[in-house]
């Protein structure tokens, strides 16, 4: 579409284009004023790995990543982001800061002017609730109109810094909401890494006394093989096998440290789970899956061709490579199968149960693999001493017991030394979130006010001028008004004129236009009408004269209601009668006369009392403003059916029959056909029916259907007159001309007086 006829669209639907603009507008504006001014704060939060709490976490293996860089990776940027708006860190903002919010319908009462001064004023505590955590993270639309707190969470672009931005009623409330959120957050997130060391340091506890134990019974074997036993040196291979023995043992001890630190993990994260309202199933028994038993059967065994192939095999061997990818696929078998069983429950959005279900998943699947390797581990230990109990001499048993003892008290000091530091951590500030920008009271308040009336007017303002672009598009693709000639002409109709609306020069001239295409003088040649079987398309361009003996007949009727046909008749009966031929001009709209007040008549009798035989044809005939013409109005208003039955009758043939022999010209005047089908009764007694169509106005259907009715009664399609041109519409420049002579007929009479 060109930008000439967008501008054409626009200007023709003006109105609804306006009315649209000034609703979205004026809605914007009201809203801004009547709605309560809300105040906005920020809090910043920085989160980055030091090297120091990097070196502790590492020593107790509770994060090690922690270690290669400073920053954080997407998926830590989206964890503490999901983490920042969770229930744990939020709820102590609640309660610590007494957070409540006034109920709608208070809300509804307060845009009453006043009321809200009023109630802040005599009862600050009326209407007030609560805050609930959906209420606090939650925003919609609604929020606009009923605001209340609001908090946010996000990571700020291509940094590591974490935004607390809320939003309240004053000022300091904003200021303290946003503060609250960032130290919750900090002290949620360093509780969170003291509870993993406490539950690392029980795990080590629960071990304790069971290598306590392992320990002694060592001690308490080798003073029994010492008393008991002659010791010999021992052969080169007792020597391989007592070094087998040690370097088993050593790793089964790095395994079982490993094992211990993530049951303690697993621990931790199904406690923060059993707290959950999505998780109610806490024992073993209700998570425990036969799946998972079956893969550990099979991880062990693998764990067990491992060691037997390496024993044997360089690490890079494809054999070797074989056994350990297939290991790592039961991992992640193992890990998805616990997904599930942590997951069986419901199906959370909850940020915090997903992360914390798929921490489990994963400590699920590594105590998984450390249990089968200590099981493997445990069965190639258990071989080696069974061998060494049947080498010759007892001397392999001696060494044997020796190297058990040093085994068990080295994985002791391992898990003192473990414990130890997991201790040091419960008491240390482990946490990677530090609050490095707090809010602060704004140098310029207006700044940190919602909604800001600039910003709400240019919204409104760009809105609104597209809303109404959109609504004037849409109005345009919906008219199916007739707009131009072509509309008739597609129905078969021939248009004889279009007359302008507005009057002036243009429409005079129009009419004057459509009297000589309508009565041609005598001395031209008539047009013969076309065949009733000849097709409307064939229908000649209309220019009849009256024949010898007998005037023209034509009658006129719109095609809807209120569209200026009774003006447009009367008018072209002046200028008919202007020509110098008696000219008649008949209203035959007797349930809504017209031409009566056009004419300056009073009220009296007309066609329907001489139809109803009650007063004679000669008696109703009145002259009219212009020399050769007369008028015979409708008479006095009838009622509907009355009107049917004085119309459907012999009677309107006969009284045109007459008027016709006496007048060399009659125009009449019939009710719109999309009120009634007089003009069709009329028609067929006259002959001749034209038919006036409302640029704009008129619906392209209902020209269809007169189309086909006129073709049904006449034997082919009316004629057709066109109400208005594009001309009609004032210009921009015209409207504005318009206005100010307003003004100034306005103004006149305060300066006369």
């Amino acid at each position: 579409m060109e930008l000439r006829q967008l501008l054409a669209v626009l200007w023709r639907h003006r109105a609804l284009a306006a009315w649209t603009f000034v609703s979205v507008f004026g809605v914007l504006v009201l809203l801004t004023v009547l709605c309560e001014t809300q105040y906005v704060a920020s809090a910043k939060v920085y989160l980055y790995h030091s090297s120091t709490k990097a070196t502790l976490l590492g020593r107790v293996s509770l994060d090690s990543a922690m270690v290669s860089s400073a920053s954080l990776t997407d998926t830590e940027r989206a964890t503490y982001e999901d983490l920042a708006a969770t229930v744990p860190v939020l709820r102590p903002v609640i309660e610590g800061l007494d957070l409540q919010r006034k109920r709608k319908s208070l809300q509804l009462l307060e845009f009453i002017p006043f009321v809200r001064l009023l109630v802040d004023h005599f009862a600050p505590r009326l209407g007030l609730r609560p805050m609930t955590y959906e209420e606090l993270t939650n925003k919609s639309l609604v929020h606009l109109i009923f605001p209340r707190p609001y908090l946010k969470a996000a990571m700020m672009e291509d940094s590591d810094i974490l935004e607390f931005s809320s939003s309240a009623a004053s000022m300091q409330l904003a200021m303290d909401l946003a503060n609250a959120a960032a130290k919750s957050f900090v002290e949620r997130e360093t509780a969170m890494r003291q509870d993993e060391c406490r539950s690392l340091a029980e795990a080590v506890a629960r071990e304790m006394p069971a290598a306590k134990a392992t320990y002694e019974q060592a001690l308490a074997d080798q003073r029994e093989v010492r008393r008991a036993e002659k010791i010999v040196d021992l052969t080169s291979e007792g020597q391989q096998l007592v070094s087998r023995y040690y370097t088993l043992t050593a790793d089964r001890d790095s395994n079982r440290l490993s094992l211990i630190r993530a049951q303690g993990m697993l621990q931790n994260v199904k406690t923060q789970l059993a707290k959950r309202p999505e998780f109610r199933k806490t024992s073993e028994s209700t998570q425990r899956s036969s799946l998972i038993d079956s893969v550990k059967l099979t991880l062990r065994d693998l764990y067990m061709d491992l060691a037997a192939a390496k024993s044997r095999l360089t690490a890079e061997h494809p054999q070797v490579r074989e056994i350990e990818n297939k290991i790592e696929e039961a991992k992640r078998i193992i890990k998805g199968e616990a997904q599930k069983v942590f997951g069986s429950e419901t199906v959370s959005t909850d940020p915090t149960y997903n992360y914390l279900s798929e921490r489990a998943a994963e400590y699920t699947s590594q105590v998984a693999g450390y249990e089968c390797q200590d099981a493997a581990f445990g069965a190639l230990v258990a071989d080696v001493e069974k061998r060494a109990d049947a080498f010759p001499g007892r001397a392999a048993a001696s060494a044997l017991v020796s190297a058990r003892v040093d085994a068990n008290q080295t994985f002791m000091a391992s898990l003192n030394q473990l414990e130890s530091m997991a201790r040091i951590g419960e008491g240390l500030d482990l946490s990677i979130a530090h609050l490095v920008d707090p809010a602060i009271w704004p140098g310029k308040i207006d700044d940190y006010m919602r909604p800001k009336w600039s910003l709400m007017a240019a919204v409104g303002l760009a809105g609104g001028l597209f809303l109404a672009v959109i609504a004037a598009l849409v109005a345009a693709w919906a008219d199916d008004t007739v707009r131009c000639r072509e509309h008739l002409e597609a129905a078969g109709m021939t248009v004889l004129a279009a007359v302008p609306e507005r009057s002036g020069t243009t429409r005079a001239q129009a009419l004057r236009r459509l009297r000589e295409t309508l009565f041609a003088p005598a001395s031209a040649p008539a047009m013969p009408a076309p065949a009733a079987s000849a097709p409307a398309a064939s229908a000649p361009a209309m220019s009849v004269s009256a024949g010898e003996g007998a005037g023209r007949v034509v009658v006129l009727a719109g095609l809807a209601p209120a569209d200026g046909t009774p003006s447009l008749v009367w008018e072209l009966a002046e200028v008919v009668a202007r020509s110098g031929a008696p000219t008649l001009v008949v209203d035959a709209d007797l349930r809504a006369p017209a031409l009566g007040d056009l004419a300056g008549l009073p009220s009296g009798p007309g066609l329907a009392e001489v139809l109803a035989g009650e007063v004679a044809l000669e008696a109703v005939l009145v002259p009219g403003p212009v020399a050769a013409l007369t008028v015979l109005p409708a008479g006095r208003g009838v009622p509907e059916v009355a009107a049917d039955r004085l119309l459907d009758g012999p009677g309107p043939g006969a009284v045109l029959g007459v008027l016709g022999r006496r007048f060399p010209r009659v125009l009449v005047l019939a009710g719109p056909l999309g009120r009634c089908d007089d003009a069709l009764t009329l028609a067929r007694a006259a002959g001749e029916l034209v038919l006036v169509a409302g640029l704009g106005r008129t619906r392209t259907a209902a020209v269809a259907e007169a189309a086909e009715a006129g073709r049904a009664i006449c034997g082919r399609a009316p004629l057709a007159v066109l109400s208005g041109v594009p001309a009609d519409d004032l210009s921009p420049r015209e409207q504005w001309r318009a206005i100010l002579s307003r003004l100034r007929r306005r103004r006149a009479p305060n300066v006369a007086a």
